[in-house]
């Protein structure tokens, strides 16, 4: 049963950005984090992939400290050397990993559209064409869980409705996905369930939001001013 914990998470840089967030998401959710730009969603993002250490807290699956093969993630812009083609930038990826061969490459760059581009060098992608290659590399692994922050950025509507898909029957499967943004319509239309942190702190957690008027949740929540951290 995929559980994942985050437990007392804090993370100050020249002042508090996180402030002992705590929240759990069980196995078979879709969950929105939601909230203003600067709330905290990528820095706690980062710490939870392992791309910065926090100061305190502990990130947990199944109660056991979560290892790097187990999820997947796209944070903030995609990054890629943009003289190597789209496989070959996988293909470098996967060496990080074990038991990824060049199938699954190309199964990925399948899913995300891009196999009639996969030998084409990355400096001639559009900004969506660079998003659907950083869903492949995060899909790339068969996680058990994807950490998703603003997935949909640059993207046109068909590639929208497919990563939507997909995300949707991954967290079907048993999976868990914690999608990031600062959108509520988009959060409404795809989540199950909604997380809001405002100013560093959790503010609001519901794992059904179905019959939910989440605006009114994000407002009643987050404080008026809107300014960013």
């Amino acid at each position: 049963m995929n559980e994942l914990k985050i437990e007392h998470i804090s993370k100050s840089f020249d002042r508090p950005v996180l402030k002992d967030v705590s929240f759990e998401v069980k196995a078979g959710s879709l969950c929105g984090l939601l909230g203003v730009n600067g709330a905290g969603k990528s820095t706690l993002f980062k710490i939870i992939c392992g791309l910065l250490p926090s100061d305190s807290g502990e990130i947990l699956l199944d109660r056991s400290p979560m290892k790097r093969g187990s999820y997947g993630y796209m944070i903030e812009y995609p990054s890629f050397d943009e003289e190597l083609s789209a496989f070959q930038n996988l293909y470098a990826l996967s060496l990080l990993y074990e038991g990824i061969g060049k199938d699954r490459i190309n199964k990925v760059l399948s899913i995300v559209g891009l196999e009639g581009k996969k030998d084409q060098k990355v400096h001639s992608f559009s900004l969506g064409m660079k998003q659907r290659l950083y869903f492949a590399y995060s899909i790339m692994n068969l996680p058990r869980i994807l950490f998703l922050d603003e997935p949909f950025n640059g993207l046109d509507p068909i590639s929208i409705r497919d990563i939507e898909s997909f995300i949707k029957t991954f967290a079907e499967g048993g999976g868990i996905v914690l999608l990031s943004s600062h959108m509520i319509s988009e959060v409404e239309h795809i989540c199950s369930g909604a997380i809001i942190i405002d100013e560093g702190k959790i503010v609001y957690s519901n794992d059904d939001i179905s019959k939910v008027d989440l605006r009114k949740a994000f407002f009643d929540s987050v404080g008026s001013s809107g300014e960013a951290q």
